[in-house]
């Protein structure tokens, strides 16, 4: 295995990634760590000296400023002579056992592509779901969740392909040769068996390619991806639905509403000209129509070039995201109340009893009296819903826009209830759920 660093101005956490890979309990002649300066000016350039003169299985290559990562990556793959690559941050670092772990485990069961557990540090956050388990056999779609470049790849795989990264100030540069790597590999894996690899928010200092991105520039990269993917699947209706799961994560999520909203009038506009463009180009409306909310709202939105209408949408999202908590019941059983928070006006608020188990689900109107919702008559209503556990959300719409299922929060006091065969009670994480068995 060749473990890829490129190196720019990493200092103080050069030096953690520097031990943790002398630490590796893999047997150092079978693998090699590969440092490519790039033109660094910090103190980093003495201590990588100082490893490499320490360390027989460690290379030091030195280079002008290229002024991003794509470059040194892609000198150290050519300069490497092992059977996988493994491209690590300089500021990042790993477990003990993770090189050894990770090759042993690509050989048992023939992977050119493996994503290894990442855990977030010093703030990051990962997408803890994506390494919720081990898949020998990653799908297509789940893989493509993550292009960051701290993946194990097959060198046989990038010499066969011709693939490397682009080189110069683009970005997702790693995002478009992962998904090239993904698309040639004959298997994908995910391993998630040991907390391998941690990656760092910098607390000083800035990573190679971390300013603020530019809307066009940005947008333009996540439309090459789209193209690779489109120009690399042979089946078009699910590389239409790959497009779509990146124009998802890539482009939806710069409307989350704090994020929006903290951006400049014009650099609001900006982001959604780039994006009503990419939007022209890979999102034809029928494929629209398969996002569900907020993403559909704002995508259609994105398609009108309104920005101001965006805004709007975020205070809606914000509002539909209210939590629900049960008040006291009566004891009774003459009525279930409900209260919001934050209160709005809503148009209409469902109840909604959801099977478990099942997606047999029992909806009802809830009456307003100014200050809180109320269901009527619950041991009438709820004995439609035979013999089966289920759990209460609400459903909320506002300005024609009807939001997520939200879970309903239990009461302080005043449960468990019987109330004419039915047991309301608060589940162990304080949600209110019906027994009707």
């Amino acid at each position: 295995m060749a473990v890829v660093i490129p190196v720019f101005n990493s200092m103080p956490y050069l030096r953690e990634l520097l031990d943790s890979l002398e630490a590796q309990d893999m047997d150092p002649e079978l693998f090699e760590v590969i440092a490519v300066d790039d033109g660094s000016t910090d103190r980093g350039g003495k201590l990588l000296d100082a490893y490499a003169a320490r360390l027989p299985n460690m290379r030091l290559i030195r280079q002008h400023n290229s002024g991003w990562p794509g470059k040194p990556r892609n000198v150290g793959i050519n300069a490497s002579l092992s059977d996988y690559v493994f491209f690590c941050d300089a500021d990042d670092l790993l477990g003990p056992e993770s090189l050894r772990r990770m090759v042993e485990f690509a050989d048992a069961h023939d992977v050119d592509v493996l994503a290894p557990k990442l855990v977030g540090i010093g703030g990051r956050r990962v997408a803890a779901t994506l390494f919720a388990s081990t898949l020998v056999d990653a799908p297509l779609r789940t893989i493509l969740g993550t292009l960051s470049p701290q993946k194990m790849i097959r060198r046989e795989l990038l010499e066969e392909h011709g693939i490397r990264f682009p080189e110069g100030k683009v970005r997702l540069e790693d995002g478009m040769m992962l998904t090239r790597c993904y698309l040639a590999s004959r298997r994908n894996a995910i391993l998630a068996d040991y907390d391998y690899y941690f990656i760092r928010t910098r607390q000083v200092g800035a990573n190679i390619s971390s300013g603020r991105a530019e809307p066009e520039g940005y947008t333009e990269s996540v439309s090459t991806i789209a193209r690779i993917i489109k120009d690399g699947h042979p089946d078009p209706a699910f590389a239409d639905q790959l497009v779509l799961d990146l124009y998802r994560r890539k482009a939806l999520r710069f409307y989350v509403p704090a994020r929006y909203r903290a951006m400049s009038t014009d650099r609001q506009r900006r982001w959604v000209a780039a994006h009503s463009q990419f939007v022209r180009e890979h999102i034809p409306p029928e494929l629209e129509a398969d996002l569900g909310f907020p993403f559909l709202q704002r995508s259609r939105l994105v398609r009108n070039e309104d920005a101001a209408g965006l805004l709007q949408l975020a205070g809606t999202e914000e509002q539909l995201r209210a939590t629900c908590r049960a008040a006291e019941p009566n004891p009774n059983g003459l009525e279930l109340r409900f209260g919001l928070q934050p209160s709005a006006g809503f148009a209409t608020v469902r109840l909604l009893a959801q099977v478990r188990g099942a997606e047999t689900m029992r909806a009802f109107d809830l009456r307003t009296d100014g200050q809180e919702y109320v269901l009527d008559s619950p041991a009438q209503k709820f004995a439609g819903v035979e013999n089966v556990l289920a759990d209460l959300f609400v459903e909320l719409e506002i300005d024609g826009v009807r939001g997520p299922l939200r879970r309903v929060a239990a009461p302080d006091a005043g449960l468990p209830l019987e109330l004419d065969g039915t047991r309301v009670y608060s589940t162990v994480n304080g949600n209110l759920s019906i027994d009707r068995r």
